[in-house]
């Protein structure tokens, strides 16, 4: 038992040192990402989600294809849990993120995550939602992909938050799509919770947790496409509606609350 625990204490701080080479590579390289085009600016994004998963064993099963990507840009929306939720959007739907201005002080990731295109939002602040939404449908006016999660939390990954709708508006404004993901994390083949960012967990203790998870399985099934065809014609709840019914449709749909869920629904 005391060399198993040993073994995982040594992958941990082997993957911690891995976490923190990648963490100065990456810093470095998005420092030239302004002078990029935006299908180079695409690809370097790819890779450096590519490189964070490989370092902390993220593996990744796709439920189903991602869209017709030739119909980007898209307004991404998914259920937020982790500080991984990102990077696993960014493997297959490379943009800038919509988040909320505590992040930016975490240690060297704020640095990261702004330079990669985030916009801020205080989420207590009803003023900010409409210089944010403009700023979302400026980028998707120019082929940006935006991303953001209408939880506004993280949540242990269970089940999900009420989504907000206004954010919604900006793909009705620029005539863009919205695409809806729902992402599961699973610690061998069991629904987990280990990875989330939900409560008063601080970054680096987050990033200490997952790093002692030896091997952490995503799960990721795409909606079809929203606010596209005839469906341009509903309005920011009709979408909020929508990608919120598919996210938490699959979220539930083999989690321990599922039946907790579907009772008190019925009272």
């Amino acid at each position: 038992m005391k060399s198993k625990q040993q073994t995982f204490f040594l992958t941990r701080c082997w993957r911690m040192v891995n976490l923190i080479c990648w963490l100065v590579h990456t810093l470095w390289r998005v420092r030239f990402l302004k002078n990029k085009t935006l299908a180079e600016r695409n690809k370097e994004l790819i890779s450096i989600s590519e490189d964070f998963l490989q370092v902390i064993n993220v593996h990744i099963k796709l439920n189903n294809t991602p869209s017709d990507k030739a119909l980007m840009p898209w307004l991404t929306v998914a259920n937020h849990v982790s500080m991984i939720d990102m990077f696993v959007l960014m493997k297959y739907i490379p943009g800038g993120f919509i988040a909320t201005k505590n992040i930016r002080k975490w240690p060297i990731l704020g640095n990261l995550i702004t330079n990669v295109g985030t916009v801020y939002i205080n989420r207590h602040s009803r003023q900010d939602i409409t210089p944010v939404s403009q700023a979302i449908e400026k980028a998707l006016r120019l082929d940006k992909n935006v991303l953001f999660f209408p939880e506004a939390y993280t949540s242990p990954g269970l089940d999900t938050l009420p989504f907000k709708a206004a954010l919604f508006q900006a793909a009705i404004d620029a005539h863009v799509p919205v695409q809806a993901v729902a992402l599961r994390y699973y610690d061998g083949s069991d629904r987990s919770d280990k990875v989330s960012f939900a409560g008063s967990i601080s970054v680096l203790r987050s990033i200490w947790q997952i790093t002692s998870i030896p091997e952490i399985l995503v799960k990721v099934d795409f909606a079809p496409l929203l606010n596209i065809g005839g469906d341009c014609e509903a309005d920011r709840y009709d979408l909020k509606k929508q990608a919120e019914q598919f996210i938490r449709d699959k979220v539930l749909s083999d989690s321990p609350l599922k039946e907790q869920t579907q009772i008190t629904a019925k009272q």
